[in-house]
């Protein structure tokens, strides 16, 4: 098994509700656990290209800045933008929003979440993909407050 085996069983991984996958092979064993945990057991030695051995450092994500607040999810689920496939999103970038009003909606074990603004302003950015899955604490929206 090599690196792009693995990295597609990862992508795999996170588009499904799977917690905890083991696969065991000729070259080893692999255990991967949702929530950041990877543990490899009997590695077998793999060839890297030097194409691949240079490691890009991303850079993190610039905080907003000014009077711009973050909301964040507030459970782990599936993020949706709209209260159903056919119907407009709850905002759009540059939407003006009030204290209280709907952002979207965090489905969490059958049940739709709806996710208010907890101040007014305007929508800066949306941190999420419809239809994309979110952890607790994930960023989902930068809103500029009204002053």
């Amino acid at each position: 098994m090599d690196i792009k085996d693995i990295k597609a069983i990862y992508k795999f991984l996170k588009e499904t509700d799977i917690v905890e996958l083991e696969l065991e092979g000729e070259g080893g064993k692999l255990r991967l656990k949702r929530g950041g945990l990877v543990a490899v057991e009997e590695p077998r030695p793999v060839a890297v290209p030097a194409s691949q051995k240079e490691v890009k450092k991303e850079e993190p994500a610039a905080a907003p800045a000014g009077n711009v607040k973050i909301v964040t999810s507030p459970m782990v689920g599936t993020f949706y933008r709209s209260p159903s496939p056919e119907a407009p999103p709850f905002v759009e970038m540059g939407s003006i929003v009030k204290s209280g009003q709907t952002l979207c909606i965090i489905e969490a074990m059958k049940l739709m979440n709806e996710v208010e603004s907890e101040f007014g302003g305007k929508i800066v950015s949306i941190l999420v993909e419809n239809g994309q899955p979110v952890e607790y604490g994930e960023p989902l929206f930068h809103i500029e407050a009204s002053k």
